[in-house]
């Protein structure tokens, strides 16, 4: 594969050229994923989850793959190197299977998030969905786009029982919620945030996220027209603490809205147990 070049400051050509370097990357890791689909045997890692040896061929074609196009970039990918370097101005931020679980035992909301890192804050997005024949992408100050359509968060500005909230597993849990949303549980955080960000959802709270499976996520929410706040006693995700940096054990619970309105009325009905 030929390396590429970025300047210092990525223009909006520089982020097209990235994105279109990333779709690429996701066609293959795609067909790795629908390859092994139905036979993959899932262990569990020392947090908790599952992982499936899918997870890991994904992880090193990724990586492979971006690691010779951009050999002065840094990864950070859910199954190898988690842990964050600042002095590195470019980092790609990869989970080569968000939704294992579901991967693993037979439902087909799974997918490949990649994303990429300027100084800090995601610039690329993408998450393929292949089995679900949806691709969800976005770059800096371009809109969000969904198999090259242009998507947008719902306009409704108050919660009512005909909308959804996406929950996490471990939502109700650690929360409690008082909002008359029709919640919906379906084992992929980016998932989650991506319906968000297309309109069809209002809301979603992520009890537990990792920083693979909502840095391309949120960056299509906000491009997308919609909002997150952390539900910590931390102010923001990004940019990343201007320091080296272990991801493997730190969480960002937060909560992901249409609009500014329903992420007000949602925080305000949100109670940590």
């Amino acid at each position: 594969m030929q390396k590429q070049s970025v300047t210092a400051v990525p223009t909006q050509s520089d982020l097209a050229t990235l994105l279109a370097r990333a779709q690429s990357i996701a066609d293959g890791a795609d067909q790795i994923l629908l390859e092994g689909y139905g036979k993959a045997i899932a262990s569990e890692k020392p947090d908790g989850s599952l992982v499936t040896e899918i997870d890991r061929a994904v992880d090193g074609y990724v990586t492979s793959q971006l690691a010779t196009a951009y050999p002065d970039h840094a990864i950070l990918s859910e199954e190898a190197n988690t842990r964050y370097d600042p002095a590195t101005q470019f980092t790609w931020v990869l989970d080569p299977l968000d939704g294992t679980t579901n991967y693993a035992r037979g439902l087909p909301i799974w997918g490949v998030s990649i994303a990429l890192l300027s100084y800090g804050v995601p610039v690329v997005g993408l998450l393929s969905f292949v089995s679900l024949h949806e691709r969800i992408t976005a770059v800096h100050s371009s809109g969000a786009f969904k198999n090259g359509l242009q998507i947008q968060t719902a306009s409704t500005q108050s919660a009512d029982d005909q909308h959804f909230i996406m929950l996490c597993t471990r939502t109700s849990r650690r929360y409690r919620i008082d909002s008359p949303l029709k919640p919906r549980i379906y084992g992929s955080a980016a998932y989650h945030v991506a319906a968000v960000a297309s309109g069809s959802a209002l809301a979603g709270i992520e009890a537990t996220p990792k920083l693979w499976d909502i840095a391309a996520a949120l960056l299509i929410l906000s491009e997308a027209g919609g909002c997150y706040r952390r539900l910590d006693q931390y102010p923001v995700i990004f940019p990343l603490p201007a320091e080296s940096s272990d991801y493997l054990n730190t969480t960002f619970p937060l909560v992901t809205a249409a609009n500014q309105s329903i992420l007000d009325e949602l925080e305000s009905r949100v109670v940590k147990y």
